[in-house]
């Protein structure tokens, strides 16, 4: 019997303990041949592109030679005004990475010893390197579709006579549905989208699938006309068998019961403003899954250094849109010159409310 992939030895060419070994110093190096890798680790300005740079001795900043602009290894990246150290987060890749269904924000909290709002949203950059990687996806050949509901139970009453009878479990408005698109290949990719109901898939699903593909799904309603889109379309009823008559859905079937395994034994929980992220991790993930842990870090890291910062998760624990921190910044800025001047000043935060006599 051959053994499984992520059982080799082949599956381990980088560890934890590889990172944790590596100094500050070390660290940073690699974070600038990763960056820079189109110049060979040397630093190249991000506003102008020009390789010719002056680099500060005192601090790790580099200042354009064309432009005068300074600027630093992960300016204009997802990691972004950082607070943690270089080592910290290469070992937050590692860790997430090495999670194969998955890694919650709060064990990474306690892995890397920071708070849990920090390592929630470094958990959500990396999600987000993650999905961007899967947006680029189009999707040939044969193709998997199939859907899966998400969220939502509803915890059933104490006492026996009051629970439902009819057998059926009961969900409540919390509940999505997560829709699966996967390649009938080896090395195949796949995407994932989160709906109400898969009819409202559809849209995405044209878009992503090439209209050449041989589409395979069940016999839901919300596929029925599938063949006036696509070059093939075949169907399986779920209610006789897994595969009737040599159609299946089976592949896109093992991804869904990945995202069954990590809400129940490492996310538990997936609200509806980070579901689609947790879907394109997941789908992510699945899609990797042959590489070993040493290219998926690369990979993560190279787009993490390429992909410019979310305007979502900046500032996340404010609560504060971009738009109103740009006001705020203005304002606190006329604030400062006031002050010096001896002059009155406004309430800085636009969501003061204005001095009353």
């Amino acid at each position: 019997m051959s053994q499984h992939f992520l059982l080799s030895a082949k599956a381990r060419s980088i560890s934890v303990r590889d990172i944790a070994r590596l100094g500050e110093e070390e660290a940073y190096a690699m974070f600038k041949s990763i960056r820079f890798a189109e110049s060979d680790g040397e630093p190249k300005c991000p506003r102008c592109g020009i390789v010719a740079v002056y680099e500060y001795r005192a601090r790790r900043l580099f200042k354009c030679q064309g432009c005068d602009k300074q600027f630093t290894v992960t300016s204009g990246t997802v990691f972004r005004s950082r607070k943690m150290s270089f080592a910290d987060i290469m070992l937050a890749v590692v860790l997430f990475v090495n999670g194969v269904n998955g890694y919650a924000a709060l064990r990474l909290s306690r892995d890397l010893g920071c708070s849990y709002k920090t390592a929630f949203v470094l958990h959500k950059k990396l999600s987000r390197v993650m999905a961007s990687m899967q947006a680029e996806t189009v999707l040939t050949g044969e193709v998997d579709i199939d859907g899966l509901y998400d969220g939502g139970s509803v915890r059933q009453e104490n006492l026996v006579k009051d629970r439902k009878r009819d057998g059926r479990k009961q969900f409540n408005t919390k509940r999505h549905t997560i829709v699966t698109a996967r390649e009938r290949r080896i090395g195949g990719r796949s995407r994932a989208w989160v709906v109400p109901v898969e009819k409202d898939a559809d849209p995405s699903i044209k878009r992503t699938v090439n209209p050449a593909a041989h589409v395979v799904t069940d016999e839901s309603p919300a596929y029925s006309r599938y063949f006036m889109h696509f070059a093939e379309h075949s169907t399986v009823n779920h209610s006789v068998g897994l595969m009737v008559d040599g159609v299946h859905t089976n592949l896109v079937e093992a991804q869904h019961s990945r995202i069954r395994r990590a809400t129940r034994g490492v996310y538990l929980r997936t609200s509806g403003n980070h579901a689609q992220r947790f879907a394109d991790e997941l789908s992510w993930r699945d899609d990797f899954r042959r590489l070993d842990n040493g290219q998926q870090f690369r990979m993560i890291m190279k787009r993490a250094l390429d992909l410019r910062p979310d305007a979502e998760l900046v500032g996340y624990w404010q609560k504060r849109p971009e738009w109103l921190r740009s006001i705020n910044r203005r304002r606190g800025l006329r604030a400062l010159t006031l002050k010096r001047k001896g002059r009155p000043t406004a309430p800085i935060s636009a969501y003061s409310q204005a001095a009353t006599a």
